[in-house]
């Protein structure tokens, strides 16, 4: 008799296989999502940071602080709240262009050189400045004080300043002429006037006059007045420091004597002396 094995029939569970690009595709579209909600979220952060820096009245100028400093870095300080009838207070703080308010600043106050503005948060400008010092005065319509670099200074008078020379001889009207808008020529005459006052004033044998008057009608033949010495001194317009040496030693052989001349003529390798 022959015996039967029964067999085990043993199923298998069939694999189904996920496809590799499925599964990429899910994690794209998991990335995009995320990005989308960052970006929102940052989105509205901005829109909250906009809304705190520059609509809130937390940053709006509340005054613009002025310190400027003399020659001698003497500090003087002010308040300014417009500059050419536009307010600055009121105004947000980070829309304000400090080029372009540097720039009129520069146009509406002449006397203020090496300007310099910056933000002070929340609700403040701090403008430094230098002042500049008046070493002439421009004989005009009316008396106009001037720099050493020839930048007209606002304040103008109907009489001259005591102990500040006068420069005679441009012929523009400064009432409707600024600086800025002289011609060359007459331009080239103001700077040859500041040069020679300049030069004047680092002659140490001269310490004891004071200049009243320098003419530059004729820029080739610059003459000049002492105060309280009625004499024309004629000097050309080159070699001053020279001339102004010999003039010294002149004033000094002259003495009192120098009342009895009408010029000194300096233009020449001999002085010449001419009498009234």
């Amino acid at each position: 008799m022959v015996e039967l094995k029964r067999q085990k029939v043993r199923f298998r569970r069939k694999r189904v296989k996920v496809s590799q690009r499925s599964s990429y595709n899910f994690k794209g579209v998991t990335r995009f999502l995320i990005s989308v909600t960052l970006l929102g979220v940052i989105g509205m952060g901005l829109v909250k940071l906009k809304s705190m820096f520059l609509d809130a009245d937390y940053f709006l100028v509340k005054t613009v602080d002025v310190k400027l400093y003399d020659e001698k870095g003497t500090l003087r300080t002010f308040s300014l709240g417009e500059i050419e009838n536009e307010k600055i207070e009121g105004r947000n703080i980070f829309f304000i262009d400090l080029n372009e308010f540097k720039e009129k600043m520069e146009i509406s106050h002449p006397e203020f050189k090496d300007i310099v503005i910056r933000r002070f948060l929340p609700d403040k400008l701090i403008l430094q400045a230098k002042l500049r010092k008046s070493v002439a005065q421009i004989r005009s319509d009316r008396y106009y004080l001037v720099d050493k670099e020839g930048v007209l200074l606002p304040d103008v008078k109907n009489f001259p300043v005591p102990n500040l020379p006068i420069i005679a001889g441009i012929s523009s009207n400064l009432a409707k002429v600024q600086s800025s808008k002289f011609s060359d020529f007459e331009k080239d005459k103001l700077d040859k006037a500041l040069g020679f006052i300049h030069e004047i004033g680092l002659i140490e044998g001269l310490s004891g006059y004071r200049l009243k008057i320098l003419d530059i009608t004729d820029p080739g033949n610059l003459s000049f007045y002492f105060e309280d010495m009625n004499v024309e001194i004629k000097i050309g317009n080159t070699d001053f420091h020279n001339r102004l040496g010999l003039l010294t030693t002149l004033l000094n052989q002259l003495g009192s004597d120098s009342a009895k001349f009408k010029y000194i003529d300096l233009r020449f390798e001999d002085p010449i002396v001419g009498p009234r």
